[in-house]
């Protein structure tokens, strides 16, 4: 009986280790970035949301957080790539800072909403 329970004390332990590590990679944003591109100006690739939709993440890969699910035919605005996961804006303006010049590398930090969505999720429509 007693090994039974050491045995359920560690699985209990083991098993919330394991929770605490993945919600703490689930909290982890990875910036979209934006690069310089004179002959069109940075995020200046449309994308277009398949049907059934997609999941807008803080980082590339289904372990990151939902941020917002897309519906289908949504446009965004694409920027930058990373394991087969588009950086999008979602948004098409300048307001967004999409198709500005760019000197150097940097972060978005504009006022519309950004993120990762699977590059299965959506069609490639001008850029």
């Amino acid at each position: 009986m007693e090994k039974l329970i050491i045995s359920t004390v560690v699985a209990t332990l083991f098993c919330s280790a394991l929770a605490a590590q993945t919600s703490t990679e689930q909290i982890k944003f990875i910036p979209v970035i934006l690069y310089p591109d004179t002959d069109h100006g940075t995020c200046s690739i449309g994308l277009q949301v398949n049907a059934g939709g997609a999941v807008l993440r803080s980082g590339p890969g289904i372990e990151s957080r939902a941020i917002a699910t897309l519906i289908a035919r949504h446009v965004v605005s694409g920027c930058d790539e990373q394991n087969g996961w588009k950086g999008i804006i979602d948004g098409q303006d300048e307001a967004c800072s999409v198709g500005i010049l760019v000197d150097t590398e940097r972060f978005y930090s504009g006022p519309c909403s950004s993120g990762w969505i699977d590059q299965s999720f959506l069609t490639l429509i001008y850029g």
